[in-house]
């Protein structure tokens, strides 16, 4: 076994804690139905708490802005890490971030969100501790915090900025949730309100003393209390003036910008009411935790209204299937509202599959979150009314598709049940405009947006004292105008940024659009510091971290930046590579070992002596000794066989410092000083001694004993290993080998042997005396339930499948869950699968493996909906990704391991691993040119070198890809590769293993027919093998090839050296891909695995040639 080296946190221990995090539900007039999630890694996770909370809240018209200081303090004795992810509502950006470096809070930069994960993650692996906020899937940031020192804190400041929403004609609201678990050391609230009417009043607290005081042009409050539980909430109202609109105003480089509120309240008109309704229901995983009440409340006050329609219901999830209509009467609905509360929610999304057909509208009740597919609504020329009550969801895309075709975004998170009635009967007055003002320019929103109460808007005026008119009304006729007097001398203010507002509502604007903007947004994100889909905040720790990664620092370290740059220029900047600098070394040396072609031959095996009763054999053991550079210095490794080349387990092995007996493959590692005599004795056989001089390795072939054995005890073999895998025995007997070597153009070998059988195992911890080929069978026998085995027959050219109905070995060693359905009638199982999955719900596992448990029985459809709630479970996992793509791939639903390769392509860009997966996912779906534009793209992708243990060595892979790509599918334009590393490299056995997470440690090992291993520590065997290189940190892959497969059994074993605890990405899941050649024909076979705790010598798959 190698050591394992780790180059930061080796361990993965997790624990949620879901906390709510009050700073973070301190938002206007805005309820929360889902926490903040704190994912605590380390054995000691509970011991991390928040401690310390200080809030300091700035009203300035109908903008609040938010800083939340959190002290996180680890009580415990380990160094650990945390993740926060927490969801904000609709037209809330986080524009600060700080984080403390040496005792000292020190500021965030805004940085593209891709170079960000890189540097990030290259800096980590020096055990540095940089900060990282950026947003992942809709209104949700992330940030992870590392590292929390033992009996240490770290503190983490967020600032944001939002709009406050009315809460009635005459008040904006502030509503301050402040529940909290436990108590806190020190919570500290303060709250400050400029330019109000009047003073804000309390209108809901929790029993507090709060009361705001005038002090000078503001009225402001505070609370200071000492180990304090935050258990209620603070709602106030800040009065405004109707008719009298809010303007604030600063001056940047001559350009003056505004920002204004004002109320709009036009005349009602009502719609015509719907005839037939069409209504989507997405009851995919994401959107099981929605606000049920609210939603059915406002399709009760809907029916109400309108009193008769028909109404087609239509559920969303993986699929989009139509449940049946409902005739709504005199606003009886009570059968589709009961079917709506007793909906199931289950799967992943698909926009794809929504069809519309022909309604008068469309209610669509969604997050927005489409995680298997493009988030695109089909064409429709019927206004489609978007509607959540979801905290996390993609606010954007649902005000986008709604608009569009003339309906309305219902946030029922913002709205109050009447105003949100409204936006369902009465047509929505638009926004128009402005009069003509060749003086105002980039004025936002635009034109078309849906306005309702409070309407707030923001531009830049060429000059200082300005007039513009603002326009609204119906289907593109005004009906209400709306001057706004501008004048910088008078209102303007240093409360706040006024360009970072306009700032804010620019890049709202351009984001519903997000695809044809992203290079505008990008720009406008890191130019003011805004979080969005493609920028991230960073803080790094030392200044010369800023000039190796390029990133301007914050204002502090800037003069000392600005003056090293411009002495130094680029010379600090950090390597980029790519695998493109290597390619030629890799392409050489796997041609070189190509025009060997080595062809394995075998000798006929020695006949046994016949031997009288009572005597002697005067053969000889077979042993053969070498030199391995890769064996720790003080150890003798090796393998015990038998004369027919069969492992012997148990084996002693005896040196002159130690004894020890051979695993259960024959094999051993024992302490030994150079020149040291071993002694090799197996029940039944003839002892073997000899003398290892300097080598270090040695096989050693025990021949059978003269003497008559009346009985011959085994000892428990089993008991001396890792927990392992199923046994089984080569048929063919093997002897010492013959091999010649040839130039490629040489006479062509014999057509290869058949390829009989691929064989998947996915093993179970043997037990003691089981070590017959017999008891095995027993035991599989008596445990069904705990072994899988697909096996996969090529007889001329065709794969059958025999699948035997077990279930496949994952991450929880009893799976009560698989056994419980196994034992349910089968018309019950799917609804006992709701019921496990109450306690299994955040566990990837499961879905893993009930997902394979109805695959197994034939029921494609329910497997790919279970393991569909993958995608649901993580909010830009590429890790859960990895495994989902895996799994489609290997069940051939091409097109959705296309969307889900993709997307981690996309948010993984630098990884030239990823971009592999996606160009595979491409070939399977018939796109081969840009498969290999794509395998081109990953040797040409930039990495810093940091990370080059995780990304090089994969060309080795890759340059196989891509002649295999260009010599099965004919015509592709290679002019993007250069023609010397084109060739055709025919090999009958090519077998690559993949896995999903970044820093575990798994060795692919191939145990040929001869007996040989080949292995990272051991790349080429006697039979021609060739092993790529050994990753130890990276997704691998690593690769075992052989252009003339010798007949007999070839073994896939693994080495796992992973997590001890279960991880929110679940355990390892590995990929195998086999190619087998024959007669000029390539057959790929696809296999998806998960791990458990650590293994040795796990048995994944078996070949018989």
């Amino acid at each position: 076994m190698k050591s394992k080296m780790y180059p930061f946190k080796p361990e993965k221990i997790q624990l949620k804690l879901n906390l709510l995090l009050c700073f973070l539900l301190f938002l206007g007039a805005k309820t929360f139905a889902q926490s903040p999630e704190l994912t605590v890694k380390g054995e000691e996770a509970q011991k991390v708490r928040m401690s310390q909370l200080i809030v300091n809240v700035k009203v300035v018209g109908n903008i609040a802005y938010t800083t939340a200081e959190m002290h996180f303090f680890n009580s415990g004795n380990r160094q650990m890490e945390a993740e926060l992810i927490f969801p904000l509502p609709e037209n809330v950006s986080v524009s600060r971030y700080a984080i403390d470096i040496n005792g000292k809070m020190r500021e965030a930069v805004p940085v593209n969100k891709n170079k960000g994960k890189q540097v990030f993650e290259a800096i980590e692996h020096r055990r540095v501790d940089p900060g990282l906020l950026e947003k992942v899937d809709g209104n949700n940031f992330r940030t992870r915090i590392y590292p929390l020192m033992p009996n240490g804190e770290r503190i983490v400041i967020i600032g944001y900025e939002e709009e406050l929403a009315a809460f009635d004609k005459n008040n904006l609201a502030y509503q301050l949730v402040s529940r909290y678990p436990v108590k806190l050391d020190k919570f500290e609230l303060n709250v400050s309100v400029l330019g109000a009417a009047a003073s804000p009043t309390i209108a809901e607290n929790s029993g507090e003393e709060i009361a705001f005081s005038k002090w000078n042009q503001s009225f402001q409050t505070s609370l200071k209390k000492e180990n304090y539980q935050p258990s209620e909430k603070l709602l106030f109202k800040i009065p405004i003036q109707q008719n009298i609109p809010s303007v604030v105003m600063q001056t940047v480089q001559d350009q003056h910008y505004f920002y204004g509120s004002t109320f709009i309240e036009g005349n009602k008109i009502a719609k015509k009411m719907p005839a037939s309704i069409g209504l989507v229901w997405d009851n995919s995983l994401s959107c099981q935790n929605r606000d049920l009440k609210k939603e059915l409340d406002l399709l009760d006050a809907y029916f109400q209204k309108i009193k008769n329609t028909t109404v087609s219901l239509y559920f969303l999830n993986y699929t989009f299937e139509k449940d049946k209509d409902y005739v709504i009467v005199d606003g009886n609905w009570s059968a589709l509202k009961n079917v709506l509360q007793n909906t199931k929610y289950d799967g992943g999304t698909r926009f794809s599959k929504i069809n519309f057909p022909n309604h008068d509208e469309f209610l669509f009740f969604s997050d927005g979150l489409s995680s298997l597919s493009e988030n695109v609504l089909p064409k429709t020329n019927k206004p489609i009314y978007t509607i959540t009550s979801s905290v996390s969801a993609d606010f954007t895309f649902l005000n986008y598709a709604s608009m569009k075709t003339g309906g309305n975004f219902i946030n029922l998170n913002q709205l109050n049940p009447i105003n949100a009635l409204d936006k369902l009967t009465n047509n929505t007055l638009k926004f128009l405009g402005i009069k003509e003002n060749l003086t105002v320019t980039d004025l936002y929103p635009m034109k078309g947006a849906s306005v309702s109460g409070n309407f707030s808007f923001a531009g830049i005026s060429l000059n200082p004292k300005n007039e513009i008119t603002l326009l609204f009304g119906y289907s593109g006729e005004t009906m209400i105008e709306r001057k706004i007097t501008l004048d910088a001398a008078v209102q303007n203010t240093t409360d706040v940024s006024i360009e970072k507002l306009w700032a804010q509502k620019k890049i709202a604007n351009l984001d519903l659009q997000y695809d044809k903007n992203a290079e505008e947004i990008e720009i406008l994100g890191k130019k003011y510091g805004i979080i969005t889909k493609n920028t991230s905040l960073i803080v790094l720790e030392e200044l010369r971290d800023y000039m190796a990664y390029d990133i301007v620092p914050p204002a502090e370290l800037r003069a000392e930046f600005d003056r090293i740059k411009k002495q130094e220029q680029d010379t600090n900047l950090a390597k980029q590579k790519n695998n493109w600098e290597n390619i030629d070394d890799y392409f050489t040396e796997l041609d070189s070992w190509w025009k060997q072609n080595i062809k394995y031959t075998r000798t006929k095996p020695l006949p046994k002596p016949k031997n009288k009763p009572g005597g002697r054999s005067n053969t000889v053991s077979q042993t053969t000794f070498r030199r391995n550079s890769s064996i720790t210095n003080g150890y003798v490794s090796g393998i015990v066989l038998d004369e027919q080349n069969q492992p012997l387990p148990g084996a002693s092995v005896r040196s002159d410092m130690e004894s020890v007996a051979a695993d259960f493959d024959g094999k051993f590692r024992v302490k030994a000083s150079e020149n040291s005599t071993i002694v090799v004795s197996y029940v039944g056989l003839d002892t073997d001694s000899f003398n290892m001089g300097r080598n270090n390795e040695v096989t050693v072939r025990l021949q059978e004993s003269s003497r008559a054995l009346n009985e011959v005890v085994v000892t428990s073999a089993l008991s001396m290993r890792s927990e392992g895998g199923s046994v089984s025995y080569a048929r063919e007997p093997v002897s010492e080998a013959a091999y010649s070597k040839g130039e490629a153009n040489d006479v062509p070998p014999p057509p290869a042997p058949q390829v009989d059988q691929v064989k998947f195992v996915s093993p179970v911890v043997a037990r003691a005396n089981e070590i017959t080929e017999e008891a095995n069978a027993n035991k599989e026998k008596r445990e069904q339930a705990e072994t899988i085995s697909d096996t996969l027959n090529f007889r001329a050219g065709d794969i059958n499948f025999d699948k035997s109905q077990k279930e496949s070995k994952t991450w929880n060693p009893d799976r009560l869950y698989l056994k419980a359905l196994a034992a349910a009638p089968k018309e019950k199982q799917y609804e006992l699968y709701f019921e496990l999955r109450k306690v299994q719900e955040r566990n990837p596992s499961f879905y893993f493996d009930v997902a394979h448990f109805f695959y197994n029985q034939g029921d494609v459809k329910k497997a790919l909906q279970v393991i569909s709630n993958i995608a649901d479970l993580g909010l830009e996992n590429h890790q859960l990704y990895k495994t989902l793509t895996y799994t489609l791939r290997q069940w051939k639903s091409y097109d959705d391991a296309l969307f889900t390769a993709k997307q981690i392509a996309k948010w993984r860009a630098h990884e030239p691993q990823s971009l592999r997966d996606y160009a595979l996912a491409l070939e399977d779906a018939g796109k081969y040119q840009e498969a290999f534009d794509q395998l081109i793209k990953a040797l040409e992708v930039n990495y810093y070198g940091e990370m080059s243990g995780q990304y090089e060595g994969v060309e080795d892979i890759i340059l196989m890809d891509i002649n295999r790509l260009m010599l099965e599918h004919k015509g592709l334009n290679s002019d993007k590769l250069d023609k010397k590393y084109l060739k055709k490299m025919p090999i009958d056995i090519r077998v690559v293993m993949n896995w999903n997470l970044m820093d575990v440690d798994l060795d692919l090992h191939i145990i040929e027919p001869t007996g040989e291993e080949c292995y990272y520590g051991h790349t080429v065997t006697e039979a021609g093998a060739k092993f790529s290189k050994d990753f130890t940190q990276g997704y691998g892959p690593e690769q075992y090839l052989i252009r003339n497969a010798v007949k007999g059994k070839y073994q896939i074993k693994t080495n796992y050296f992973g997590e001890r605890e279960l991880t929110e990405s679940g355990p390892a899941t590995v990929m195998i891909e086999i190619y087998t050649t024959k007669e000029g024909k390539t057959t790929r076979v696809l296999k998806t695995i998960q791990l458990g705790k650590v293994k040795e010598n796990e048995l994944l798959a078996e070949i018989v040639w």
